[in-house]
């Protein structure tokens, strides 16, 4: 009897010692993803606290922006730097400290670095709860950083509108610009319009797309406003107008917004905070494609405009 009492007994101190040896004296986890995103993106949206509300899959605490749930474990964000978040997680009685962090994976890609860390504990039992609880939170982090990674790649999350990549359709254009000492007005703008349309009625050629406008605000006091129209073929310009030959084909950006004056600048803005995110050049000035005639709708609100952004 003491025999296999005693083969039993040092089975088990066995199975002890091993534990020792299989799990580390400190239990550590390293999740990892890559981005489609700057790190300037990625850094507005992960080290800071507060964007975290934009893009966490979980629950968080109204007005908190340091208090995060998923799946019942707590997230709670602590110090952070330019490089870097550290997150205390709470897996009921156990907590670990840990670190995001990320890094350049070359031209607009970014890698996202999740890492864990814990102290186990002496005693056996408890070391292999802490073991088993940790890895399983790892599956958690997988997800959160997947859904991060979902997030910082779609545009309206980061720009705040959708952005596309087209083809320049209509090349050819006949244009004419003005100089105001102040910000230009609708009736300004459509003037010029129909003195252009004027020109492209009488030698009989086609408007193939809405007006095009471009103002440019020179200095202080004044302003060089540009308007023009897309037509189907070559016509001679009138006093004042030039033909502008656009490379039929060539890359442009362009986005779509609903709004007044401050939409449509904004808009511009984020065009060209995406084309030097992502390494583009402008080879010609933006404009604006009036889809809405702002002459017939005074409520700016109800304006429909495409922005444009040549690129190559």
């Amino acid at each position: 009897m003491k025999k296999p009492a005693l083969l039993i007994l040092g089975l088990l101190l066995l199975a002890f010692i091993s534990i020792y040896f299989i799990i580390p004296q400190r239990i550590t986890t390293t999740r990892s993803i890559q981005t489609d995103a700057n790190d300037i993106n990625v850094s507005k949206f992960l080290v800071n606290k507060k964007p975290w509300l934009k893009w966490w899959p979980g629950e968080h605490k109204a007005g908190d922006s340091t208090f995060f749930s998923y799946k019942g474990v707590n997230y709670i964000l602590q110090k952070n730097t330019n490089s870097d978040i550290q997150v205390l997680v709470k897996l009921n009685d156990l907590e670990l400290n840990s670190t995001v962090t990320y890094s350049s994976a070359g031209e607009g890609m970014c890698t996202v670095t999740w890492a864990t860390e814990k102290q186990s504990s002496l005693n056996p039992f408890t070391r292999i709860a802490q073991f088993w609880k940790i890895k399983m939170s790892a599956r958690d982090i997988d997800e959160i950083l997947a859904h991060f990674k979902t997030f910082i790649q779609k545009d309206t999350n980061v720009y705040g509108m959708a952005v596309s990549l087209d083809k320049i359709k209509n090349p050819i254009v006949l244009a004419t610009t003005a100089n105001t000492n102040e910000y230009p007005t609708t009736s300004i703008i459509y003037k010029m319009i129909d003195g252009l349309r004027q020109q492209v009625k009488v030698q009989k050629a086609l408007q193939t797309d809405s007006p095009m406008l471009n103002i440019y605000h020179t200095d202080e006091k004044s302003y060089q406003v540009m308007v023009a129209l897309p037509i189907n073929k070559l016509i001679t310009p009138g006093p004042n107008t030039v033909i502008n030959n656009l490379v039929g084909g060539g890359n442009i950006l362009h986005t779509e917004v609903k709004g007044g004056r401050h939409t449509i600048e904004n808009a511009f803005t984020q065009l060209k905070k995406y084309q030097d995110d992502h390494g583009l050049r402008s080879p010609a000035m933006p404009y604006e494609l009036l889809i809405t005639n702002r002459l017939a709708q005074p409520d700016t609100t109800k304006w429909i405009t495409k922005v444009f952004y040549p690129i190559y």
